[in-house]
This record gives structure tokens, sequence and C-alpha cells, in this order.
């Protein structure tokens, strides 16, 4: 009797624990789901950069594909010179390790995927540092894919995208410009937008001011450096059964100067007034002598 008296408890025990742990993991797994999904900003294929490495010395860099399956990364040299500018980088678990040519500078960077009668292409700019970067736009202009989207001109050593200031891609297909066509703009702070490239096929792209401003304290405290973050331009074209979206993302900051020109207008303000007392201490002075002397 105690032997069934026990057992009766045990199954009472674990079909308690089984109902009490059911919402606990169902809440862990919708937890992890939201995270996940808050992660993903885009649904726009992406490159992205991730950097390893405690130093410079044993820092390695590799190229991880969002919303994108592809076998390998193709990569162009600024200097076209360079026997080895144009490679494929495999992906592995990991990404694709992007080894560092001898050329350094510029590098141009995409991945493809095709899929019966969809082609997507991903595209983004990696820069190695001053040794080696040679103007760029000889790389840009050599034809890489069918749809291209690609900076005109992109920002050099160390400049880069900024919020409130427009910016020009050239948009064509097998190598010719097209007029009339949507852009769209995707910024991992949210913002979305659309553009129109022109007779040239050229597109003037406003990176948006969309920073929050309680950021400042959590994210821009580390000794005042400037805030980014992630932005893709994307455009779609269909050709004959064929449907093309290609895409390109970089990195864009603050607008420059913003707080510092408040800063400054406002201490510019405060100056002006301190040196205007004095004469307006003179002006009372003498208006008080005048009408002392009529009286």
């Amino acid at each position: 009797m105690r032997t069934l008296y026990l057992g009766w408890l045990l199954a009472a025990f674990t079909a308690t624990a089984s109902a009490a742990e059911a919402p606990a993991m169902a809440q862990h797994e919708h937890s992890a789901m939201m995270h996940s999904q808050s992660r993903s900003w885009t649904q726009l294929p992406l490159l992205k950069a991730r950097m390893q490495g405690q130093d410079m010395a044993s820092r390695s860099v590799s190229m991880q594909p969002q919303s994108i399956a592809a076998d390998a990364i193709e990569a162009w040299s600024n200097d076209l010179d360079d026997a080895n500018g144009h490679r494929q980088l495999p992906i592995g678990m990991g990404g694709a390790p992007l080894d560092k040519p001898a050329s350094g500078g510029f590098q141009m960077l995409t991945a493809r995927e095709v899929q019966g009668d969809s082609v997507r292409v991903a595209s983004t700019v990696h820069y190695f540092g001053e040794r080696g970067g040679k103007n760029p736009t000889a790389m840009f202009d050599q034809l890489k894919h069918e749809l291209e989207i690609v900076p005109q001109p992109y920002p050099r050593e160390h400049s880069r995208y900024r919020a409130n200031e427009d910016w020009q891609f050239a948009v064509r297909f097998k190598g010719q410009p097209l007029a009339g066509q949507k852009v769209v703009l995707e910024t991992s702070n949210g913002s979305q937008s659309e553009f129109m490239t022109d007779a040239q096929g050229v597109v003037k792209v406003h990176m948006p001011d969309d920073f929050k401003p309680e950021e400042a304290q959590s994210k821009g405290g580390s000794h005042g450096m400037r805030r980014g973050s992630d932005f893709v331009v994307a455009v779609s074209h269909a050709d004959g059964s064929l449907q093309y979206l290609t895409a390109f993302n970089s990195s864009y900051g603050e607008e420059p100067f913003n707080k510092r020109s408040l800063a400054m207008g406002v201490g510019f303000m405060l100056v002006g007034m301190l040196g205007a007392a004095p004469l307006l201490r003179k002006r009372e002075t003498a208006v008080k002598k005048e009408e002392s002397a009529n009286a």
C-alpha cells in the first residue's frame, strides 16, 4: 500500500512539474524568438563584417552573409593591376575569412544567390587601410553582376556616411544606367525611404537623422565617440522571366558638429551678451547724467 502511495505521489509531482515547466519553456522560446527577430532589422541581403582578435597583430575579419544563401563571396581590389585582385572566398560556418591582399586599400565584396527565376546579390565595401589605397572609382566601374547599385563616390579614408547628408549611387543593369528606377533605403534605426534614379541612372539618397536622443547616455558615452548605425540601399528589376534584387550595405554616423554647433552658438551668444553689458551700463550712466543736467 505504501509503495502504491509513493508511486502515485511521484506521478502527481511529475505531472505538476511538467505543467509548470511548459509555460516557462514557452516563455523562453518566445523570448529567444523575439530576440532573434529584433536582430533582423531588414529582410534585404547583407554582408556584415565580424572582427576577431585582441590586438592588431591577431585581428582577423570574416564576412557573414545575412538573408542570402551563397557558397562564396567575390572580392575585387581597388588595384586593377593586382593579379589576385579578383578572387573567391569560400563561406564556412563562421562566414568567409577575408584575406588581406598585398594591394590593401578598398575591397568590393559581393555574394550571389540564384534560385529558380530569382537572382539576389548582396554587396559592401571593406577598407583595409591607407596602405595600398587607391581611388576606388575604377573598381566600382567594373561589371560584376547584371544588376548593380554602387556608390558614386564612396567615402574616402577618414570620412564616412553621415546623417542629414545626401549621397549618390549609380544603378545599372548589364552596364547600362537604369532611369526612373525605385531605390529603397532601410536603416537599423528603423527608417525606411524611397528614391528614384534620374535620367543617368543616379539616385541621391538622403541619410536620415534617426538616432534616438535617449541612446546618448547608454550607447554614446564611450569617450565622446559618435554613434553609428547600419543602412542598406536596394533595387529590383525584372528582365524576361528573371527577377533581380541587388543591395548595398554600409554604416553611417551622426550628423557632424550638430551638438558642437549648438554649444558654440550658445557660447557666442553668451560672449556677445557679456561684451554688450559694459556698453549698456555706460549708456545708462550717460542718460542719467544728461537728465540730471537738464533738471
